[in-house]
């Protein structure tokens, strides 16, 4: 951790970890994997900004807290020999210690977001090109079943008729963060939503 003030106090910091802890241990059945959305929506984090910024660095934000506190957990029931809290992209695990992953295999993720500059330094503009990298990874070209009709694909995706190119990113991003299968959605339904982004990319 470094000298960088953080965005809550040390007494706020300490009293939303006691809740994470107490949310993962009493999180049933025992030992199973644990959402991100889960906590986030039970911790009831909220954080003030005296500038205006996006939603999606209001979420990045949230996220970033989340995390600094995970692998704070992390940590301090490694050091109690309680168990090994595995966290991944969205989700995370209480594991016996001999289960333990490797230390150097999330050494870079926990150095991250154990250091507050990291919060400070993301900006609207590295956000939206993060976003742009992590949605062009996850568009991988899905082989259609069929051709979907015009007003499924809107239905699909919620869109108006006539659309911009903006509000159909939007539009997507929002959608795949629900049906996304790692966040617990339906793998058709996610396949089904990348064939409608992909097909009103299309010139008309």
């Amino acid at each position: 951790m470094t000298d960088i003030q953080a965005p809550l106090t040390i007494a706020i910091l300490n009293l939303l970890q006691g809740q994470l802890e107490s949310l993962i241990l009493s999180y049933t059945p025992a030992n199973s994997l644990i959402e991100e959305q889960y906590l986030l929506s039970r911790l009831g984090l909220k954080l003030h900004s005296d500038v205006q910024q996006s939603a999606d660095l209001a979420r990045f934000q949230q996220h970033f807290v989340l995390y600094h506190l995970l692998y704070r957990i992390q940590q301090h029931w490694l050091a109690q020999h309680h168990g090994y809290l595995a966290i991944g992209l969205a989700k995370l695990q209480l594991l016996p210690l001999n289960e333990a992953l490797p230390p150097e295999s999330d050494s870079g993720r926990q150095g991250y977001y154990l250091n507050w500059q990291n919060f400070y330094a993301m900006t609207e503009q590295l956000l939206d090109q993060h976003l742009d990298a992590f949605w062009q990874q996850l568009q991988r070209p899905v082989a259609p079943q069929k051709i979907m009709a015009h007003t499924e694909a809107l239905a699909l995706l919620g869109l108006p008729a006539a659309f911009t190119p903006q509000q159909l990113k939007k539009a997507y991003r929002s959608k795949a963060l629900q049906l996304h299968p790692d966040r617990g959605g339906e793998q058709q339904q996610f396949i089904l939503l990348q064939q409608a982004y992909q097909q009103l990319q299309l010139p008309g």
